[in-house]
């Protein structure tokens, strides 16, 4: 008994401290990555993810020591058993009914076709649009409408269908870390389909879920393929957004000059020199033109594209929230 439980103590600790640590490392880089537009860092979640991560690898250690040394086939001790529970990651709560009457049915004719990241996710048409759009409504959605009459802000969507989950969960982390407001997303089948100032989509949504429609509470999120679209509506209309993030893919090339009043971020992972250098043509084709503010970032890196794609999100999400601040006092 005592190899059997050295042997699974050793497993899960290493297992669990080696999660952990990558995780605490991505999450620094990320609250780095905040500074490149002004964020203050919040270092407090990374400190107790290293502490975990510690604690997991000592519970490793001491089992390593327990199999040198035996223990007269008692087992770990107490002690020890605590410490590999601290190192337990827990698993996700099952989502729980929600009983507010803004969510017991989808609004017709949209359906409800999934709950990622303890939102809701509908999908269907609405009026005035064509195609099938995505409407997800973030956890925080019931409790906000019930304690305030304040309309959520939103945010367009443009992104392959196969990167939308990221989408969601760096939408739903950057609340969870207290960088960014709660957003209802709406992405179009076709991120490219909506007409450049979504005013109809923007009237369609706002009448079937609390969501302001007025210009500068919306603002534009593109991601690879999307990214291009997404810049390109907030060139044509920065009076309608906040402002617009792209993360990585293609760039449109506007000529010199253009409208005033330009919000943007171009966000590409550390490894994507040639979206950087995207970025950087449009920059420097925007310098000169009043009242335009573009932030550039580069300084994302994690073990795969899916995972940098969800720490891209999760900044725009940050710049976003900012932006949407700074467009209520202009």
């Amino acid at each position: 008994m005592t190899l059997w439980w050295s042997a699974a103590l050793i497993a899960a600790g290493a297992t669990v401290g080696v999660g952990l640590a990558g995780s605490a490392l991505g999450a620094w880089r990320e609250e780095r990555a905040g500074r490149v537009y002004e964020l203050t860092p919040r270092y407090l979640r990374v400190a107790g993810r290293a502490l975990v991560a510690a604690l997991a690898l000592v519970a490793a250690a001491v089992g390593g020591v327990v199999a040198a040394f035996g223990d007269g086939g008692r087992g770990p001790a107490p002690a020890v058993a605590a410490v590999a529970a601290a190192g337990r990651v827990p698993a996700p709560a099952a989502a729980r009914p929600d009983s507010d009457r803004a969510h017991k049915a989808a609004p017709a004719p949209l359906t409800l076709v999934g709950q990622p990241q303890g939102g809701r996710l509908y999908q269907g048409t609405v009026p005035g649009v064509a195609g099938q759009v995505r409407i997800w409504v973030p956890s925080q959605y019931a409790a906000h409408t019930a304690a305030t009459s304040a309309a959520l802000q939103a945010v367009v969507v443009r992104a392959p269908e196969g990167e939308l989950a990221e989408v969601w969960e760096g939408l739903a982390g950057a609340v969870v870390a207290g960088h960014a407001n709660p957003f209802v997303a709406v992405a179009p089948a076709d991120p490219c389909a909506v007409a450049a100032d979504d005013a109809a989509l923007r009237r369609a949504v706002a009448a079937q879920f609390r969501v302001a429609s007025r210009p500068r509470s919306w603002a534009e999120l593109g991601v690879d393929a999307g990214s291009a679209c997404a810049v390109s509506a907030e060139l044509a209309h920065p009076d309608a957004y906040a402002g617009a993030a792209a993360l990585g893919g293609a760039l449109p090339h506007p000529a010199a000059g253009g409208p005033s009043g330009v919000r943007l971020l171009l966000a590409q992972a550390h490894r994507d020199t040639a979206a950087q250098a995207e970025a950087g043509r449009l920059r420097a084709a925007l310098q000169g033109v009043p009242d335009t503010a573009v932030r550039l970032s580069s300084v994302v890196r994690d073990a795969t594209a899916g995972r940098e794609r969800f720490r891209l999100v999760r900044l725009a999400a940050d710049y976003v929230t900012e932006e949407f601040a700074a467009a209520a006092r202009r």
